[in-house]
């Protein structure tokens, strides 16, 4: 059975909560020294949420403060495990990029993300 990722944020990892209830997030900043390493669990869990995903919509929520380059080809590739699951199961799935209004790299990385996968992608601004 498929068990709950519950991960606190570090200085140099994002605050991960991957639940088999179909909500899923990732928020901080993501800048780990070895983000394959890190990122491998993520991207193995999501692989085995995809074969058993009982909920009827599979919610990312990812907002990030920075995140590096390494950490940028771990992302996708969780997006790309999600996109497997919208186009082959016909599951619903929804990602939300929440991004500072004052930060305009984030979003244009967002959209980058969003340009790269065919998931529904919401951009959403927030102020400090």
């Amino acid at each position: 059975m498929l068990k709950t990722i519950n991960l606190e944020r570090r200085p140099d990892t994002p605050a991960i909560k991957f639940d088999p209830n179909g909500t899923l997030s990732i928020a901080g900043r993501s800048l780990p020294e070895n983000a394959e390493s890190f990122y491998k669990p993520l991207i193995d869990w999501v692989a085995r949420y995809a074969e058993t995903a009982q909920p009827e919509l599979t919610l990312l929520t990812i907002e990030l403060e920075y995140f590096n380059s390494s950490s940028v080809k771990q992302i996708l590739m969780i997006l790309l495990k999600l996109e497997e699951l919208h186009r082959q199961e016909g599951k619903e799935v929804q990602v939300v990029w929440s991004y500072n209004q004052d930060d305009e790299l984030m979003e244009m990385k967002g959209r980058e993300m969003e340009s790269l996968v065919d998931l529904p992608f919401s951009m959403q601004a927030y102020s400090l």
